[in-house]
């Protein structure tokens, strides 16, 4: 009996404990036993895996399309990278991505997807991560290379997905702890001519963490669709017009990056940055989080975050707030 009490104080412990973090809190990850303490030594890159599984679906064990294939790894395949993007504010949802600079000047960045609502405080950024393959799918999901496992999307469709948490014990170590100073996370700065580049749009440009200037065009509309009756509302009064909520500020309408009425059947908002010679870039975001509920910016802003292409052109997907410069001030 006394046993079974010990027990269940311990547990009652624990949950205390969980329950008291703030959202911030730091999670030691070696106490919980997260992650695995030994995958095996070093023996590829990045750069290597995706040439091997991401370049082309001729090998892949199951291809959907010219957009969607993956392969199983069933060799000990171990890399590293360092975390440069995870879910801290759930626009990135599953998704941490790692990024390596070899000392051949190779530069490159894989997505791995885990199946989890809050990754960021078992992934901080900085972190350098190992991860051995072995057992895990590699591949691509609309171009864009990745590692997980397969799933079958509410379509029906067989897609490469995230992996169970639980892997994370048998496939994924934490070396050391988070650099905030790694090179890793210095962005890419994109200009227009490198943008408009086809040859640029390939497997080994995504994904990355890079950066573009520009005003977003949606807020060029701001006053398209307000019924009349709402120009008079109240300062810092919600006002609807035929399409999306608008928020009245000095004067002037504001539009939020991703509200619930315009979500697609991804339940993303798409936006477009405009930069100064015409080049629009896509800025995509998931409805309910931050990011989504913040207001956009009518000037010129720097937007940094994960850049992939879609389709014909590219889209960024913005890690938190911080990722817009200057800082948002209301």
């Amino acid at each position: 009996m006394k046993k079974i009490f010990s027990i269940l104080i311990s547990i009652l412990a624990v949950f205390s404990l969980v329950a008291c973090m703030d959202d911030h809190d730091e999670v030691n990850q070696y106490d919980l036993k997260v992650f695995s303490t030994n995958v095996g030594e070093v023996n590829t890159t990045i750069s290597e895996v995706k040439a091997r599984y991401c370049a082309s679906n001729t090998t892949a064990d199951f291809v959907r399309g010219s957009s969607n294939w993956f392969t199983k790894v069933t060799d000990d395949l171990v890399f590293e990278g360092i975390v440069v993007a995870n879910d801290v504010s759930g626009n990135l949802y599953q998704n941490v991505m790692l990024r390596s600079i070899e000392a051949n000047g190779e530069d490159q960045c894989i997505i791995l997807r885990v199946k989890n609502t809050c990754l960021y405080p078992y992934f901080p950024l900085g972190q350098k991560v190992r991860v051995n393959l072995n057992g895990l799918y590699v591949g691509v999901y609309s171009l864009t290379p990745e590692i997980g496992e397969p799933y079958y999307s509410s379509y029906g469709n067989l897609n490469l997905g995230p992996m169970l948490f639980e892997l994370l014990k048998t496939n994924v170590q934490l070396i050391g702890k988070p650099n905030t100073a790694a090179p890793e996370l210095v962005a890419k700065v994109l200009d227009e001519a490198w943008l408009k580049a086809s040859a640029n749009r390939n497997y080994k440009n995504t994904p990355m963490l890079a950066a573009v200037s520009g005003t977003i065009e949606e807020m060029s509309e701001a006053y398209r669709g307000v019924a009349s009756q709402n120009l008079d509302a109240d300062e810092n009064d919600d006002v609807y017009g035929e399409y999306e909520p608008l928020v009245l500020l000095g004067g002037q309408y504001f539009k939020y990056f991703a509200p619930d009425e315009l979500h697609d059947k991804g339940y993303g908002v798409d936006r477009t940055i405009v930069m100064s010679g015409g080049k629009k870039v896509t800025l995509r975001t998931s409805t309910e989080n931050e990011i989504a509920f913040s207001l956009m910016p009518d000037d010129t802003r720097r937007y940094t975050g994960v850049f992939t292409y879609y389709g014909s052109d590219w889209q960024v997907q913005l890690r938190d707030l911080n990722d817009i410069y200057p800082k948002l001030n209301y």
